[in-house]
């Protein structure tokens, strides 16, 4: 069949439609051209623990172990509850686990610086106590060598040759005019013309030891001579130079009415220097 040639106004409307049915090809969505379809959701984001559970659980770490240092020491009841009560903080908002955290971490301050005063105190009374010990210590020692001084004087004093000779009152010939001898002399002469014990000769034993050493012949630049350490030696009289029992008697009866007692002339030349 022959095709007819169009005219002018015919072939304007034929390409207006081919046109169009151009566009209307173009403009099917791509799943009608048999395309694979297109996902335009956001992808699903993985999230970690909020910071505020993070530093939740940081203090809540701090806190337990303040609690173990503290345990026996200072009460940390509170401490302990607050732990708790933050344990599970991601149910919580926020702001409510801040608060907690922030009231959390002032508790502990809190308990540790009562643990801190705690230790301290506990140190000053271990030293306290080492120091009274030491002090009880050197007392004990120090009494116990002032006992054995005066053991050791005791039995030197009524030792070999010290005793009294009865019949005679004088300083035995066995012990002569020998320090132990004369000692023993004067113990038994205070008792038995003073009624002096034994706390009396004790305070006589410092005196004489200081003054002369208990030696007949202690001779003073001053003119002082024997045990007593007389001024002058003669006025104690007959055998002065050389007789303990003469300087012992003498001795005995000037401290007796100058001082009333042997430790009360002890105490006179302890503060002065002299008796």
């Amino acid at each position: 069949m022959r095709l007819r040639t169009l005219t002018h106004p015919k072939k304007s409307l034929f390409l207006t439609i081919s046109a169009v049915a151009a566009l209307a090809v173009v403009a099917v969505p791509a799943s009608a051209a048999g395309a694979p379809p297109r996902d335009d959701t956001p992808a699903h984001v993985e999230t970690g623990p909020r910071p505020v559970d993070q530093n939740a659980a940081y203090y809540a770490n701090i806190a337990r172990g303040t609690a173990n240092l503290a345990h026996g020491k200072v009460s940390t009841a509170s401490l302990t509850t607050q732990i708790a009560d933050i344990q599970d903080s991601t149910a919580a908002s926020p702001a409510q686990v801040e608060a907690l955290t922030a009231e959390l971490r002032n508790t502990t301050a809190t308990v540790a610086a009562k643990v801190v005063k705690y230790d301290k105190e506990q140190a000053r009374k271990a030293a306290a106590k080492k120091a009274a010990a030491k002090k009880a210590a050197a007392a004990a020692a120090e009494k116990a060598r002032q006992e054995a001084a005066a053991k050791k004087a005791t039995q030197s004093s009524s030792s070999g040759g010290g005793a009294v000779a009865a019949s005679t009152g004088s300083v035995s010939a066995a012990g002569g005019n020998s320090p132990s001898a004369a000692r023993a002399y004067a113990r038994s002469a205070m008792a038995s013309k003073y009624g002096w014990g034994s706390d009396q000769f004790s305070c006589l034993n410092s005196l004489w030891n200081r003054e002369s050493g208990w030696r007949v012949n202690a001779a003073n630049p001053s003119g002082a001579y024997g045990i007593p350490q007389a001024l002058p030696g003669s006025k104690m009289g007959a055998g002065w130079q050389s007789s303990a029992t003469v300087q012992i008697n003498w001795g005995l009866s000037y401290i007796k009415s100058r001082y009333g007692t042997p430790c009360g002339a002890w105490s006179h030349s302890q503060s002065t220097g002299w008796y």
